[in-house]
């Protein structure tokens, strides 16, 4: 039975500067169909399952920004799951508290949960401070490595929400520390490589063959 899943958020979802082909959302579509020009291969789960993925991503968007736009552009579209990758935006603009940003993403799930859409979080990735410093925004007085801490403590709550999530915070970390130039790992310090944006699909794909009783598949 053919499977909708959206992703919502921010620019890494949307796949900035990069064209969405070669976002993470773009390399799980070309994946989930048995493209393998990737490097991954087609997940058994997804042989016997059709998928179409929806990127709903928005340059700059925040948590608050999705909540105004989940109607529309989430609930009004019936997917069988809604994944959300988001918040880094609502601490580098100190428009939200970790507990805050997180409160409007419970909003969001409980309110999927209600129309039947299986809500799954991504927890954000950390930011390299000393290439934003220089590269993001610079000049505008932000404090990188508080960001992080934000992002941390955002990634525990989702964590301990009791939803399903995929635990992209970490794992990107790691991804990360195999690299000695950085420069192959981020953009801007923010904005991962298209390399990047190939593990990232990769992450997803590994979740959903471990919890494809919970998600339909």
């Amino acid at each position: 039975m053919r499977k909708k899943a959206i992703f919502i958020g921010n620019s890494i979802v949307a796949g900035y500067p990069w064209s969405k082909g070669k976002s993470f959302t773009g390399v799980l579509r070309r994946a989930l169909k048995g493209d393998d020009s990737d490097g991954i291969a087609q997940p058994d789960f997804a042989k016997s399952c059709g998928f179409e993925i929806i990127n709903k991503g928005i340059n700059g968007d925040t948590t608050t920004g999705i909540k105004s736009r989940f109607h529309q552009d989430v609930l009004a579209g019936s997917p069988d799951h809604v994944y959300f990758l988001t918040g880094t935006n609502d601490f580098i603009y100190r428009e939200q508290t970790p507990a805050e940003a997180f409160a409007n993403l419970e909003e969001m799930a409980d309110q999927a949960r209600a129309e039947g859409i299986t809500p799954v979080y991504i927890t954000p990735i950390r930011v390299d401070a000393g290439k934003a410093e220089c590269m993001w925004m610079a000049g505008f007085g932000i404090s990188y490595p508080a960001v992080n801490r934000d992002v941390d403590q955002l990634s525990q709550l989702m964590r301990d929400s009791g939803r399903l999530y995929v635990d992209l915070n970490r794992a990107f970390a790691g991804y990360a520390a195999g690299f000695e130039d950085i420069d192959l790992v981020y953009l801007d310090g923010v904005h991962p490589m298209p390399d990047g944006h190939v593990f990232i699909a990769g992450e997803i794909i590994r979740f959903m063959a471990e919890n494809k009783t919970l998600l339909g598949l």
